[in-house]
């Protein structure tokens, strides 16, 4: 092992002009802009933890854009980037359980699996919506006595079509390539040139330009530059604060889909197509409405057939929860959203169906009063305020006919209130979706036979053109973590 190096402050290098989230070891969550680690942003402590439960590692997920966490208890957080409150995901700790005291996760976006290595050699791949292992795969080896202290995968982005995963050794201090990441091996990419004491975690940017690495040792963090093709490593900055973690955002995602059952990944703000085949539809079926579920981040889908399913954002696999609904739809054109208070979910239609599903049963557990007054064709729903353990929330409905926002209030007995005009006319085909951090509307609204990306002003209804949208869409959602 390298001697230990100094690093007398006029050897510090530039950090990468980057925005990164942060992680300290006493449970609390900071912003950061890299080349300004004097002065943290929106500093806020995570809540809703066990007793002595330390959270370790943390990542966003590229599907959806959240924040996960790990704990100590070998439990599996989701993380509310806004209130900092955590949410577990699972019935309890996965199993096998954590060993040693050094973990570190980070999502393999091409499946959207998470990868957790330990210090100890384990090599496991956990589920994001259930928070349990789904295979425990070959022990960490190669080099000499190998001892990952962090790994990050690279590209980054929802639907992408490879990977790298990297493994610094905090021992060797020396930067790997796990390679395939299912075996356990290690193939060198070189010395990091300098010794990284104590414990510490590594992201790198979607896009690739950027690998930072953090330590704290004896109380005293620090943040590194890694180069990724030589393993090249200059300390940059100095934390104020006793930093453990780090984590880069990924981009804002949204899909839709098709009558073609394909299925699009895409960033509302500037689309651009990255399909998937949409497979175990049955013949003339289609979906005519999908949302995430704020309760564990799954993408779930009503199609023409009345089928409530869950979707692979990955593959695009369907998966069938329960054995259709009864009453079944009517209509082509639905709007179909989370409830998050009560995690239900609510489906209308332009017939003026207004019904409530259970998502694991897969059934209809309420059939509400028709949307009134007279008869809207409303054929897009969404509520705000989508995350686990929120206060409140407020539906919004879009009727194609009158080319009107209302708010459904209160959503069981149907009744709409008028927000405002889009201010375009539009056709029954579209999608709507609000953020669930941000409560920022989109929608894919098809005007004079050409569809585009809206956004939707809920305080008046206002429609306006953020881009054009080459698909014609049969529904959309917006990751939960934009």
């Amino acid at each position: 092992m390298m001697p230990p190096v100094e690093n007398p402050d006029e050897l510090m290098g530039t950090a990468p002009e980057v925005m990164f989230t942060a992680l300290t070891n006493d449970n609390r969550l900071v912003n950061y802009q890299a080349r300004n680690l004097n002065d943290p942003m929106d500093i806020r402590s995570i809540s809703g933890l066990p007793s002595g439960e330390m959270i370790i590692s943390i990542d966003y997920r590229p599907a959806t854009g959240q924040l996960y966490a790990l704990g100590s208890s070998s439990r599996l957080y989701l993380i509310n980037e806004n209130n900092g409150m955590a949410t577990p995901l699972g019935e309890g700790a996965f199993s096998p359980a954590i060993m040693g005291e050094n973990a570190s996760i980070d999502f393999n976006p091409t499946v959207d699996r998470i990868r957790l290595v330990t210090a100890s050699g384990q090599n496991l791949r956990l589920h994001p919506e259930t928070g349990q292992v789904i295979a425990t795969d070959g022990m960490i080896r190669g080099g000499d006595n190998p001892q990952i202290g962090a790994i990050a995968y690279t590209n980054s982005m929802a639907g992408a079509s490879s990977t790298l995963l990297y493994d610094i050794d905090f021992r060797a201090n020396t930067l790997y390539i796990q390679n395939p990441p299912n075996e356990g091996g290690l193939e060198e990419v070189g010395p990091l040139g300098m010794d990284l004491m104590g414990m510490g975690n590594f992201d790198i940017t979607p896009d690739n330009n950027a690998a930072l690495a953090v330590t704290l040792h004896e109380g005293e963090s620090r943040l590194y530059s890694i180069a990724l093709s030589s393993g090249q490593t200059q300390w940059v900055g100095r934390f104020t604060l006793p930093i453990l973690g780090i984590a880069f955002k990924t981009n804002p995602i949204a899909y839709a889909s098709s009558k073609d059952n394909k299925l699009y990944r895409f960033n509302p703000n500037a689309p651009t197509m990255n399909p998937v085949d949409l497979t175990g539809l049955m013949e003339g079926e289609w979906i005519a409405g999908l949302d995430f579920r704020p309760a564990n981040g799954a993408l779930f889908a009503i199609t023409n057939k009345s089928r409530l399913l869950v979707v692979n954002t990955a593959n695009g696999t369907v998966m069938e929860v329960g054995d259709g609904l009864s009453p079944t739809v009517e209509g082509y054109y639905l709007g179909f959203d989370f409830n998050p208070l009560v995690d239900r979910i609510r489906l209308i239609s332009g017939s003026g169906q207004n019904l409530r599903l259970h998502p694991v049963l897969g059934t209809v557990v309420a059939t509400d009063g028709n949307l009134n007054p007279g008869s809207p064709m409303a054929t897009a729903a969404a509520y705000t305020n989508n995350f686990p353990g929120t206060a409140s929330t407020l539906l919004y409905v879009i009727d194609s006919e009158s080319n009107m926002l209302y708010t459904q209030d209160p959503p069981n007995d149907g009744v709409l209130q008028p927000v405002g005009q889009l201010g375009i006319d539009i056709e029954a085909d579209n999608g709507f979706d609000i953020g669930g951090s941000s409560n920022m509307a989109f929608a894919l609204l098809k005007v004079n036979n050409s569809t585009g990306v809206y956004g939707i002003d809920l305080s008046t209804g206002n429609a306006t053109k953020i881009a054009d949208f080459a698909i014609e869409a049969t529904a959309m959602a917006v990751g939960l973590g934009f």
